[in-house]
């Protein structure tokens, strides 16, 4: 049970009702609503690296994981999860970031990625070695946004784990970033 109480989506202003309705039932989204104007830009932000990231999304996926392992959130993990299979990832690559990188069944771009981001978050910031190996398979763009996005889902994890937020009872069907998408649409397109 969630340490907090998902707020009555009755209680939030129009434009976040809009969103929740518009978005998969998910306990992250359904606290996060309550979190007054930061849900509007969270849903952009979140929006801007799922559905128009620099990063391919396998890759992105992978590294999603191996943050919410290293971090211990179980619902990080277990949604990234579902978000990983849909993008095609195997069982087998999925099951390999629950531990360090660099792993025989990664490419060498992704082994440099996922260690650039294991380092940042145990280090926080990556050695030279680490973030050179990166840098020769990613665009400067490409860096900022494997960096960002390592940044963000530990801050997540940390979210997600302090409130206690639960699974739900039922699982979404897909992966939910049609929805992710239609939402932050609707939402830069209103008056």
């Amino acid at each position: 049970m969630a340490r907090i109480s998902y707020p009555d989506p009755q209680s939030l202003p129009q434009q976040h009702q809009n969103i929740l309705n518009g978005l998969p039932n998910l306990n992250v989204f359904r606290m996060m609503a309550g979190a007054g104007e930061m849900f509007p830009p969270f849903m952009d932000f979140i929006n801007a690296y799922l559905n128009n990231g620099l990063l391919e999304a396998q890759l992105r996926e992978l590294v999603i994981l191996r943050v919410g392992n290293i971090s211990g959130s179980t619902y990080e993990v277990h949604q990234h999860e579902r978000v990983a299979r849909t993008e095609g990832l195997s069982e087998d690559r999925i099951a390999a970031t629950k531990s360090p990188a660099p792993n025989s069944i990664y490419s060498d771009a992704e082994n440099a990625a996922l260690c650039m981001a294991e380092e940042i978050v145990t280090n926080v910031r990556p050695s030279d070695a680490t973030f050179e190996k990166a840098r020769a398979y990613f665009s400067d763009g490409q860096l900022q946004e494997l960096t960002i996005i390592t940044g963000f889902y530990m801050m997540v994890s940390r979210y997600l784990e302090t409130l206690d937020i639960e699974l739900e009872d039922q699982e979404i069907e897909g992966s939910g970033l049609t929805e992710i998408r239609q939402v932050a649409e609707a939402t830069t397109n209103s008056p």
